[in-house]
């Protein structure tokens, strides 16, 4: 048995070439082949020597392929449990490169979508209140009462005017607080975009494991 300690830093450089190592391994090398029994060498080299060179082949890929599986394995345990702070929020490795990759997408989509809802809203408020609308409820009360003439008529006319306008104007429907939602939300994301990469760095060159093979 192999154990070997190394920062996770270290451990995902050799991750990243891997692969590519124990695939020409393997195809390099030899495992087994068909020789005739009177022959007493293989490719110039005595039968009893180049067994233990195909032996050596599949020691060494066999090798390369626990090692890469324990480095992985020790890395994926320390992801899991180790720590970062990323603005006001604490995550492990695992669960922050998760963020990264997927989870900060579901909240910039929500965060596209509470904005698009707001502005249309405002939109559809500032086209049906105001002036607009003072319109409308002029061209209403003028119909019932036809003028402005007279004390009576006058405070009459302004009454069902501000009547008129009192249920015909639009208004916010906004149980979430949607403005301090959104800047909320902008900020979580702007901050979790500009640290995420930092903060991983630094807890990848600082971070030993131990790789057990």
């Amino acid at each position: 048995m192999t154990t070997e300690k190394m920062t996770v830093h270290k451990a995902l450089a050799e991750i990243k070439v891997m692969d590519d190592r124990i695939n020409t391994a393997i195809y390099a090398g030899v495992y087994c082949l068909a020789n005739k029994h009177s022959n007493e060498k293989v490719k110039g080299v005595a039968v009893d020597d180049y067994k233990k060179v195909m032996q050596g082949c599949y020691d060494k890929v066999n090798g390369l392929i626990k090692r890469n599986e324990a480095i992985k394995k020790a890395v994926v345990l320390s992801n899991a449990v180790t720590k970062v702070k990323i603005g006001d929020n604490e995550y492990t490795v695992a669960e922050a490169i998760w963020m990264k990759n997927h989870g900060i997408d579901n909240k910039d989509e929500l965060l596209v979508r509470l904005q698009q809802q707001y502005n249309k809203a405002q939109a559809e408020i500032l086209k049906n209140n105001g002036e607009e609308l003072d319109k409308r409820a002029e061209q209403y009360v003028i119909g019932i009462y036809g003028s402005k003439e007279g004390k009576a008529d006058t405070e009459a006319f302004e009454k069902t005017k501000k009547e008129f306008i009192k249920v015909n104007q639009y208004e916010l429907l906004d149980p979430i607080g949607i403005l301090k939602v959104i800047e909320d939300l902008e900020n979580e994301i702007d901050t979790f975009k500009a640290e995420v990469d930092a903060a991983l760095s630094t807890s990848n060159a600082i971070t030993e494991i131990e790789v057990i093979y």
